[in-house]
């Protein structure tokens, strides 16, 4: 019986396409000029964080064809991923290289994504079994770089928006 099981799966192509289930898609405004995105910077801190903690770094260096292109920071992107630990074990800082005229470029936080709530379930019929997210909210800043303001918190439902809007 078990035999005439297996074989019934194995006829089974499981298609879950849940690899993108935990993933935050950040897209940037079109006050962005072109050449503040082709290079964006995205350090990744454990939680709890601290201040005195060295983050990881990656430098993403984008084409002119691809420089409007959204970023997707998940499990396994743009930072490899440290044993089980998933994206939401992390703190995120994004930044993108300002360039004033006849100067060098200099780092600039557009958003810092203080801690990611994940919650899903993993749903089968026996053959397949598939990853299901079921809650997926972002807790962030935006710092508020040239004025006195405090910076600006916000939490965002990722899933009733499927990406956060970057802001010059």
């Amino acid at each position: 019986m078990a035999l005439l099981l297996s074989g019934c799966c194995a006829n089974n192509v499981c298609n879950c396409q849940d690899e993108q289930a935990d993933a935050i898609k950040l897209r940037f405004s079109p006050r962005f000029a072109t050449a503040d995105l082709d290079t964006i910077i995205i350090q990744r801190s454990p939680l709890p964080y601290s201040p005195t903690t060295k983050p990881e770094t990656v430098t993403l260096v984008r084409t002119a064809a691809r420089v409007r292109d959204s970023v997707v920071i998940n499990n396994t992107t743009p930072f490899a991923q440290a044993g089980t630990a998933k994206l939401n074990k992390y703190r995120y800082v994004v930044q993108y290289l300002g360039q004033a005229p006849q100067s060098k470029p200099v780092p600039t936080t557009v958003l810092v994504i203080d801690s990611i709530r994940l919650a899903g379930s993993l749903d089968g019929n026996g053959c397949c079994t598939c990853y299901t997210n079921t809650q997926k909210t972002v807790y962030a800043t935006r710092p508020k770089r040239n004025s006195a303001a405090a910076d600006s918190a916000f939490v965002i439902d990722l899933k009733q928006k499927p990406y956060i809007e970057l802001v010059k």
